[in-house]
């Protein structure tokens, strides 16, 4: 038995962003927020958007950090209040996705970021236009947020039907200006979302359909963007992979790599998809000997089997100036820190997610590889 759900309606092309202010029209969303980072802003990219909404937004909020925490939350939700915002717009990558998401969660449930990060359940949100920047979370059509806790350096992904946005509003311009190391971070967070989708144990025909074509497109043109930030044709079918991927990891979870990567960018600061890269193509050779089905998704990926694909998976790394060790990382060479980082991607729900089973001597000899 299995099943598929998303409700989030996509609007994809080039220049399709000038259309916002009708797309709002069309369903009746007014009095926005946009929720954003500091880089997207000062680039003027929040405003033109505000001009392009014709009225319809009300403010703009930017003060959201890297990987947001409930501070960034509770400040955007006072902001939403103060001006009576009845939808959220959240532009920019996957900070401000998830600083939006759960911002018009809290908004609509007049609660705090933090009691969100405690488990409170989600019965409702304020109606969200998400519009991506990079071409690399996919939650542009996802359901969920990560939320960081620096005291505990601790990341936790919370999730509620009502935080699927309503309309996604995909327009591959904006990640032209994306320099290429963020480019390559995000690019690896695409083929991640895919691989990973592919090892869940909710994996799905449907799922691994769109995993499939996610993973081939951005196999195919994340180098080219990553070398040229102006090729249309690479820009765009990375943005498209990416929003494919979120489809499909919406539905199934991410898997070992995610749960290896949570402390290394909560404590150590890497960019998420970097960390997620770091033991991508190891959990995908191991999973495919527990889901031998692997092998035939990968030749439909165009690779001779699993292997193969994780193969490409550390020459992206390696071509793309991604760190591929745990020193480099700027881990510390110490048995103390090591099991950290084992115990920590032991009780992520993401590992329990994966198809492998893997115990903590399982991921500590992946690791153990790569210090």
């Amino acid at each position: 038995m299995w099943k598929y759900y998303n409700p989030v309606e996509v609007v994809f092309g080039t220049g399709k962003l000038e259309e916002l202010g009708q797309l709002m029209a069309e369903r009746g969303m007014d009095r926005a927020l946009i929720v954003s980072d500091p880089f997207t802003h000062r680039s003027g990219v929040a405003e033109q958007l505000k001009q392009y909404a014709g009225g319809r937004v009300l403010d703009i909020i930017s003060e959201v950090e890297p990987n947001p925490t409930c501070d960034n939350v509770d400040a955007c939700t006072a902001r939403a209040r103060a001006i009576g915002a009845q939808s959220i717009i959240a532009l920019g990558g996957g900070s401000a996705m998830d600083c939006a998401k759960s911002t018009a969660a809290a908004a609509a449930m007049n609660c705090t970021g933090l009691e969100l990060l405690r488990g409170k359940p989600i019965t409702d949100a304020l109606p969200i236009i998400a519009i991506p920047t990079t071409a690399g979370t996919g939650s542009e059509v996802g359901w969920g947020a990560v939320l960081s806790d620096h005291a505990t350096n601790s990341k936790i992904a919370i999730f509620g039907s009502p935080m699927f946005p309503k309309l996604a509003l995909v327009d591959p311009v904006l990640t032209y200006t994306v320099p290429p190391a963020v480019t390559a971070s995000t690019g690896l967070d695409v083929i991640a979302h895919s691989l990973d989708a592919m090892c869940s144990v909710r994996a799905n025909p449907v799922s691994d359909g769109l995993a499939v074509r996610a993973a081939k497109l951005a196999f195919e043109n994340l180098e080219a963007a990553f070398r040229d930030g102006s090729d249309p044709v690479a820009r765009e079918r990375m943005a498209m992979a990416s929003t494919i991927a979120g489809y499909a990891f919406s539905n199934t979870g991410t898997t070992g790599s995610h749960a290896c990567s949570y402390l290394l960018t909560a404590k150590y600061r890497i960019p998420h998809g970097e960390a997620c890269a770091l033991t991508l193509d190891a959990w995908f050779r191991k999973d495919a000997a527990v889901r031998p089905v692997l092998h035939v998704l990968s030749r439909m990926m165009g690779f001779a089997d699993a292997n193969a694909a994780a193969d490409r998976v550390a020459e992206l790394k390696r071509i793309t100036g991604m760190r591929t060790t745990l020193t480099t990382m700027g881990v510390p060479d110490t048995r103390e820190a090591f099991d950290e980082l084992v115990t920590n991607a032991a009780a992520s729900g993401n590992m329990t997610n994966d198809i492998c089973g893997a115990t903590q001597e399982d991921i500590a000899s992946i690791l153990e590889a790569l210090r």
